[in-house]
């Protein structure tokens, strides 16, 4: 009876164990072909941002790219191995697209075959700052290439601790081609700046989903790089895990010492991550960092040592010989708790892998004592939905001794809307930071460069008017940047009704320039940083424009923003109006005033050729779609160079919609840039007539004063000097005559002009001598300035002698304009 009774428990022990071990491995099958991999990958480059990605075929090799961080130093990356065995930096290896599998060396796991790979490259020589197993080069074993870092891994609630064997991404990516044992297709192509990106695509079984693994150069040009995951779903109803990262650190100059790995590792400060410190035992002495500062970052970190405990969530030891260490953590967590967070929280320059017990510190290390430094990045938990694709980023950079890093960033808020869009009219705020995340360095910021976008208007009243020209933001900031400080300019802008109309799949892009040096040396480069700004289109979609032409200098001429003229010219204005969304005008005015310097042409004013008074008229219903034309004349009456800009404006506008704007006005000004007149002095018009009547002659002679004098007498006087304008009459040139006969025959003096002045008698006579028509002369500028007062009615005299013939008598008398000398 007792050995029935035990048969059943035994058969019941192993059958459940069976079936654990069952339900634990067991794996979603597809049917998988490299045809399905390509065409999510064509998904997927959708959300990557490269378009121009070409597949390398047949066990390619790999590839790599290097951005320049100054001198002879550079940060490299590549998937696989870039060195030779002696120490070169150099591509080659062709098991990244090989199956990759786990194993184990000196206790610590590892992972082989398609590894992330950052390193230095200096002078030409790999300087490792990820931990490198000593025969990972070309030619040796290159599938070892940074294999005791999990890089990411993908984790559900019922995970095992063990995850960097368990759910690690590309350990689990399902093989696409057996008999070549290919797992993933390698991608290589080119981003904005030119610079080589790679990826790596494959089908991850235990989630029924299709990852890519990007490595691109920050596009801001920066020395960082861009380590991307991107997961699609294309199948299941939704899949749900929760995206880590793990790496092995090794700041390293020589790649095949396997000691060095014990390195100093600290916050950043502010949750953005950690870096960690060769310190000057190393030559040259170099900084890795890490940092979520980038879309799709990372949401918590955590130091750690590398081994024994080998669960990546958990930190370390106290001792040895201790229990492992459960606050910090940062194990799978859907809402973690505090003690799950890791070190996010961590003081800047925290040193992370030093602990702390009523208050005796202690140094965190692995069940050998020791501190093989590592860490591990945790993204918030994922529900991926069918067809949807999400993406899992993580900066890395890394520096050596008296080099900058600098990082930069834009950003913005929106200080108009509360509803999370953008809208015309909106005010937002930008700012520039610049950080410095180099080592033993300084960063002299010497320009930056932001010009606004077609869509933004510049808040002159947010910069220094020396920082900024019309929408463009240019000026030398002067300042200098320690290690691991930031600097920060702002300014506002508001998104104008031009923005609708310069969209780009529904955004506006704005990028800012920074350039700088490293302190004392002539290395100046040039950083860029982008912000997307979604703006939502509104229904009252309009363009408002304003522009000139010299109609004097070309009257077919093309129409611009801005014109040049002199005094005297004719200034064409056209303004045009357009909407064409769901809303029109139904009501409204026009108005526009003219800035000094221009006087309107009467009678030039028109809307769509209807004429109009002036310059502030009502503009009633105008049709979506059609352009409506205002159209005016100016001349321009400035003696003195300026410029005369100026806006035109719509109204207390209302639309069928129901909408209504106090006012709108056109994009941009129309601009006349008027030139100095020359120095001048001239007569702008003279009179026409000195009319003295008529009178029945005797035998007596007369003297007749002038009944009127026809026509103006205008002069230009430009200059701030003295001058004087005359008259005379010469009796034997230009005489007066009735055709045949001469009014006056005798030398005596035939005309008489009463000069203004302030003597009692001031008539003088009108000879071949010039008489001045103001005793004292004139002084100083005078523009289109009218002397009619002075030669009005009963200002001449004309004497006609006795028995002078009959007739209708004309002659004519001669003007003068001349500074005078005080």
């Amino acid at each position: 009876m007792r050995n029935y009774k035990t048969i059943p428990k035994l058969f019941l022990l192993f059958f459940t164990a069976l079936l654990m071990v069952l339900t634990f491995n067991t794996t979603t099958v597809k049917a998988l072909n490299q045809t399905d991999v390509e065409n999510a990958e064509k998904v997927m480059r959708k959300y990557d941002g490269i378009d121009n990605w070409k597949l390398k075929s047949n066990s390619p090799s790999n590839d790599y790219d290097t951005i320049p961080i100054g001198g002879n130093i550079s940060i490299g990356y590549a998937f696989g191995t870039v060195r030779d065995v002696n120490g070169n930096v150099k591509a080659g290896d062709n098991t990244i697209t090989k199956a990759s599998s786990t194993g184990t060396v000196n206790n610590a796991p590892t992972i082989n075959n398609s590894k992330i790979n950052i390193f230095l490259d200096y002078n030409g020589k790999y300087y490792g700052i990820l931990h490198q197993n000593k025969n990972a080069y070309i030619n040796g074993n290159p599938e070892t290439a940074s294999d005791t870092s999990i890089d990411y891994a993908l984790l559900t609630g019922n995970s095992t601790s063990y995850f960097y064997k368990d759910m690690n991404l590309l350990n689990k990516l399902s093989i696409i081609d057996s008999s070549s044992n290919t797992s993933k297709l390698f991608y290589t192509g080119t981003d904005s700046n030119g610079k080589k990106v790679f990826k790596l695509v494959g089908y991850y079984g235990p989630k029924d989903v299709y990852v890519e693994i990007v490595l691109r150069p920050s596009p801001s040009g920066s020395p960082v790089v861009q380590r991307e995951l991107y997961v699609y779903n294309a199948d299941s109803s939704s899949t749900q895990f929760q995206t880590f990262y793990g790496e092995d650190t090794g700041l390293n100059p020589n790649n095949d010492d396997q000691t060095v790995d014990n390195v100093p590792m600290f916050a950043i400060g502010g949750g953005q991550g950690l870096y960690l410190l060769s310190g000057s035992n190393y030559d040259p002495a170099s900084k890795l960092f890490v940092t979520n500062n980038v879309d799709g970052g990372f949401q918590d970190f955590m130091g750690r040592v590398l081994t024994n405990p080998t669960n990546w969530g958990v930190k370390g030891k106290v001792n040895n010989t201790g229990s492992n260490i459960s606050d910090p953590s940062l194990p799978w967590a859907s809402n973690p708790s505090s003690s799950q967070m890791g070190d996010t929280k961590a003081d800047a320059d925290a040193n992370l892998l030093v602990g702390s017990n009523y208050g005796r510190e202690y140094d965190i290390v692995d069940s050998s004592g020791k501190q093989d430094t590592a860490y591990t990045l945790r993204w918030p938990e994922t529900n991926l939905a069918k067809g949807q694709v999400e993406k899992y980023v993580s900066n890395i950079g890394a520096t050596i001794s008296g080099y900058a890093v600098p990082t930069v960033k834009k950003t913005y808020t929106n200080e108009t809307s509360t509803d999370g869009k953008n809208h015309v009219g909106d005010k937002l705020n930008f700012t520039l930071t610049v950080r410095n995340d180099g080592y033993n360095s300084n960063w002299q910021l010497t320009r930056i460069l932001d010009a606004l976008p077609k869509g933004l208007t510049l808040d002159p009243n947010s910069v220094n008017t020396s920082m900024a020209n019309g929408d463009t933001i240019d000026f030398n900031p002067g300042t200098s940047i320690p290690d691991k400080t930031s600097t920060k300019y702002t300014f506002s802008a508001t998104i104008n009704n031009q923005a609708p109309y310069n969209l780009t799949d529904g955004k506006l892009t704005n990028t800012a320039k920074f350039t700088g040096n490293n302190k004392g040396q002539s290395d100046s480069k040039t950083y860029e940083a982008s912000v997307d700004i979604p703006v939502e289109t509104p229904t009252f979609k309009y363009r408002f424009t304003k522009q000139v032409r010299n109609n004097t200098d070309d009257p077919n001429g093309a129409f611009s923003s801005e014109t040049t003229a002199k005094q005297g010219d004719i200034i064409d204005y056209e303004v045009q109006f357009i909407s064409n969304g769901t809303s029109n005008v139904t009501g409204g005015n026009f108005k526009d005033n003219l800035p000094a310097g221009l006087e309107l042409v009467p009678g030039s004013v028109a809307l769509n050729g209807v004429k109009q008074n002036d310059l502030n008229f009502s503009l009633g219903t105008l049709s979506n779609t059609i352009t409506n034309k205002i159209t005016f004349q100016a001349k321009v009456t400035a003696i003195d160079k300026t410029t005369a800009s100026n806006t035109a404006y719509m109204t207390n506008i209302t639309t069928n919609t129901g909408q209504q704007y106090d006012s709108i006005q056109t994009e941009q000004p129309a601009v006349v840039n008027i030139e100095a007149a020359p120095q001048t002095t001239s007569f702008v018009e003279v009179p026409t007539n000195i009319d003295f009547g008529s009178v029945n002659m005797t035998d007596s002679e007369r003297i007749l004063p002038n009944v009127k004098t026809t026509g103006n007498l205008i002069i230009n006087h430009t200059a701030e000097t003295p001058f004087q304008v005359s008259v005379s009459y010469d009796n034997n040139n230009a005489p007066l005559t009735n055709g045949s006969d001469k009014l006056i025959n005798d030398n005596d003096d035939a005309m008489f002009f009463h000069q203004a002045g302030n003597e009692s008698n001031n008539w003088r006579t009108v000879s071949t001598s010039p008489v001045p028509i103001k005793s004292e002369g004139f002084s100083g500028q005078m523009l289109n300035q009218s002397l009619n007062d002075y030669i009005g009615a009963k200002k001449w005299k004309l004497r006609v002698p006795a028995n002078s013939k009959s007739g209708k008598y004309t002659g004519q008398v001669t003007w003068t304009i001349a500074d005078t000398i005080n």
